[in-house]
């Protein structure tokens, strides 16, 4: 809701290429503002050197956080979701922002959490998941079947869809 959730703000990993122009493209509502934070691992990169980098992306969060006191925090990616996440709680246990988190796990994830969402499991106020197979093994979780709206008979045809 646009009226309760003002400005709509985009976090987006420094190395991330792809996420902003889609943004700025899309056809839903602009964002007010894009901040970039760096990535807490890159793919491939070592364990122990991630320590650091995801050190350098929580102190970037905090900041991004701090600036903006959200009241709702969606996310859904490893790379920038965790230190954000953790930004929002030590805010809101600081009584600094209200800052509820919805994390939304990866649609591939059926049988197994994500190492952030095993993470935020216990912290994130709403947790989505896609598969039953997982609701079931992490019972606080909520279920959703698709973000994918269902299209009109009218958009099937104007797709031409369901014809043969």
């Amino acid at each position: 809701d646009s009226k309760i959730y003002d400005p709509l703000i985009y976090i987006i990993a420094t190395t991330d290429e792809t996420s902003e122009p889609k943004v700025r493209t899309s056809e839903g509502r602009p964002p007010s503002n894009i901040y970039h934070i760096p990535r807490s691992r890159e793919v491939g990169q070592s364990y122990l050197t991630s320590i650091l980098s995801t050190l350098w992306a929580f102190l970037s969060s905090l900041w991004v956080v701090g600036k903006t006191r959200p009241n709702l925090v969606l996310c859904n990616g490893p790379g920038t979701c965790l230190p954000i996440a953790v930004a929002v709680l030590l805010y809101r246990v600081l009584g600094l922002c209200e800052g509820n988190t919805v994390f939304i796990e990866s649609f591939c994830r059926v049988e197994s959490l994500s190492l952030t969402g095993k993470l935020l499991y216990p912290f994130a106020d709403m947790f989505v998941v896609r598969w039953k197979e997982l609701h079931i093994k992490y019972p606080q979780s909520y279920t959703i079947s698709t973000f994918v709206p269902k299209l009109s008979s009218r958009d099937k045809e104007s797709y031409n869809l369901g014809k043969e």
